[in-house]
C-alpha cells in the first residue's frame, strides 16, 4: 500500500495567559518520529510556533529565546463571565491557521490526522482544529491524544469530534491505529524511553531552542499532580542517550537552549544528570540549560551545583509548593532545610540567589490565607524571587475526590480546572484575596531584583 499521509497538529491555547518558556508539543514531536520509523509521511502544523513565517506579528522574545505567543483578544466562556480579565487565544491567527490546514489537504492527500493537547482547560483550541479538518475533509479521521484526552477522555470522546481517542502514553497505541487502519506491518515497539528516535525538530522551518526529556514518571506521589497517571513508571534514559541528544542540537542544530522538562531531573543523580553534565562540560558544548519545571532541591549538593554552573544552567526553578512542615512531611518532596541547602550550593557556586526562583502554590486543599503568606515570606527572607503557581485540580489524582465534593461542576467542565479561576470558582480565595497574593509576590520579587 501506498505510505500514508499524516497531518500532525499542535493546536492553539485558549487562555486568561500564557508565554512560552521553550515549550514544544514533544510528544508530538516523538509521534512524529516514530511514524517516519513506520514509513509514514508527515506533515505538520504548530499554531504555537513563535518563529513560523506566516505569523502577522511575532511576540517579544527575550535573550535566551524565551517569549510571548502572538496573542488575540476573545469573548470569554461563560462560565468565566464573573472573572475580570481578558480572555485571549494564543498562537497563528485563525485565518493563518486554516490556510496552512487547507493547503495542506490540498497539495498531500491526507489519509488522518493526529492532535495533540495540553492542559484540561485549553481543550477549546482542539475542538478549534478538530472542526476546522472536518469540514476541509469530513471523512479523515481525526485521532486525539495527549494531557486533556488522556485526563477526561469521556469528555474528549462526547465533545471533541474526534474519531479516535487515545488516553495515555501514546507511542505504540498510534503505531498499532497507523498498521490497523492502512494494513501495514509494525516495524517496532517502543518499550523504554531508550528505544525511541529523536523528536522530530527538522520539520521546523526554524526552531532556537529544544524541550528535552531525560525520564518519563516520577517517583513521588504528591496529591496534585497528574505525571504519574500520564506517565508511570518512573523510568529514567541511560545517560549516553541523554548526552547524544544534547550534542546533536548542539552541533548538528546549532541550537543553544534546551529546556529540561522533566517532573524529576535530579532523582538518582550519580545515575543520570551528573554524568551527563560531566560529559556536557568535557564536550565543550556551547550550550544553555534551562529548567522551568520545578527542581527537586533536596538533590541539589554542592558538586551538582557546581556542575550546573560549569555546564550552562541559566533558568533554575525550585520546587517548594509551601513552608507548612505537616504538608511537607506529606508530600515527602522537600523541607525547609534542603530549600536552604540547595540555596547555599548553587550561591556557592555562583548562581546569584536573585537569579533563582522558587515555586509557591497556593489554593492546595485545606490550604488557609495564612499559609500562602507564611511561604512568601519564608522564602522571600531567604533572598530568593518566587513563581507563585495557582492550584490546578486533576481527575485522577489524590486530592480530585475533595476538589468534586468542594465544586461538583469539575466532572463534567474541564474549563473550571483553570489555575487561574479555580481558587476563586471553589470559594478557597476570593478574586481580592486571589490579587493581593500575587501583588505581594511581586512587590517582595522587586526588592529581591532590585527593579
Amino acid at each position: 500500500m501506498t505510505k500514508p499521509n499524516l497531518l500532525l497538529i499542535n493546536p492553539p491555547v485558549y487562555d486568561f495567559s500564557a508565554y512560552d518558556l521553550w515549550s514544544k508539543p514533544l510528544g508530538l514531536l516523538y509521534i512524529a518520529s516514530v511514524l517516519r520509523a513506520q514509513g509514514c509521511r508527515v506533515h505538520w502544523v504548530d499554531a504555537l510556533d513563535r518563529w513560523d513565517r506566516d505569523l502577522p506579528e511575532p511576540g517579544k522574545t527575550r535573550p535566551y529565546h524565551d517569549g510571548h505567543y502572538h496573542k488575540t483578544v476573545i469573548e470569554k466562556p461563560g462560565v468565566f463571565s464573573a472573572v475580570p480579565r481578558q480572555y485571549r487565544r494564543y498562537g497563528l491567527p485563525k485565518k493563518v491557521l486554516q490556510n496552512r490546514v487547507e493547503s495542506i489537504f490540498r497539495k498531500h492527500s491526507i489519509d488522518a490526522v493526529m492532535v495533540t493537547s495540553g492542559m484540561t482547560y485549553w481543550y477549546p483550541g482542539v475542538f478549534e482544529v478538530i472542526r476546522l479538518c472536518k469540514n476541509i475533509q469530513p471523512q479523515v479521521p481525526v485521532v486525539l491524544g495527549g494531557i486533556y484526552a488522556t485526563l477526561y477522555p469521556d469528555h474528549a470522546r462526547r465533545f471533541s469530534g474526534a474519531d479516535v481517542v487515545l488516553a495515555g502514553q501514546s507511542e505504540n497505541q498510534v503505531v498499532d491505529w497507523i498498521a490497523t487502519r492502512f494494513d501495514m506491518i509494525s516495524k517496532n515497539k517502543y518499550t523504554q524511553p531508550d528505544d525511541l528516535p529523536l523528536p522530530a525538530y527538522d520539520l521546523y522551518a526554524e526552531t532556537r531552542h529544544a524541550a528535552l526529556l531525560t525520564s518519563r514518571g516520577c517517583p513521588y506521589e504528591c496529591g496534585f499532580c497528574a505525571t504519574r497517571i500520564l506517565n508511570s513508571p518512573f523510568i529514567q534514559r541511560s545517560p549516553d542517550s541523554v548526552i547524544r541528544e544534547i550534542m546533536h542540537y548542539a552541533f548538528s542544530r546549532n541550537i543553544r537552549d534546551i529546556a529540561f522538562y522533566d517532573d524529576a531531573l535530579f532523582v538518582h543523580p550519580e545515575k543520570l544528570i551528573k554524568p551527563v553534565l560531566r560529559s556536557v562540560v568535557a564536550g565543550n558544548a556551547c550550550v544553555r540549560f534551562h529548567s522551568p519545571n520545578g527542581l527537586f532541591a533536596k538533590y541539589i549538593d554542592r558538586e551538582l551545583a557546581g556542575l550546573m554552573m560549569q555546564a550552562g544552567f541559566k533558568t533554575i526553578r525550585l520546587s517548594f509548593e509551601t513552608s507548612d512542615e505537616a504538608r511537607q512531611k506529606e508530600m515527602k518532596k522537600v523541607s525547609g532545610v534542603d530549600l536552604i541547602n540547595a540555596i547555599t550550593y548553587l550561591e556557592e557556586a555562583g548562581f546569584p540567589r536573585k537569579s533563582l526562583k522558587v515555586y509557591l502554590l497556593m489554593g492546595l486543599t485545606g490550604q488557609t490565607l495564612r499559609e500562602v503568606k507564611d511561604s512568601i515570606r519564608f522564602v522571600h527572607d531567604l533572598g530568593v524571587p518566587i513563581s507563585m503557581s495557582s492550584y490546578s485540580p486533576i481527575p485522577g489524582t489524590a486530592l480530585w475526590d475533595k476538589d468534586i465534593q468542594q465544586l461538583p461542576e469539575l466532572e463534567n467542565e474541564p474549563l473550571l480546572t483553570n489555575k487561574s479561576v479555580y481558587p476563586i470558582k471553589s470559594g478557597r480565595f476570593t478574586y481580592e484575596e486571589f490579587e493581593s497574593i500575587k501583588s505581594l509576590v511581586a512587590r517582595g520579587n522587586r526588592i529581591i531584583q532590585g527593579a
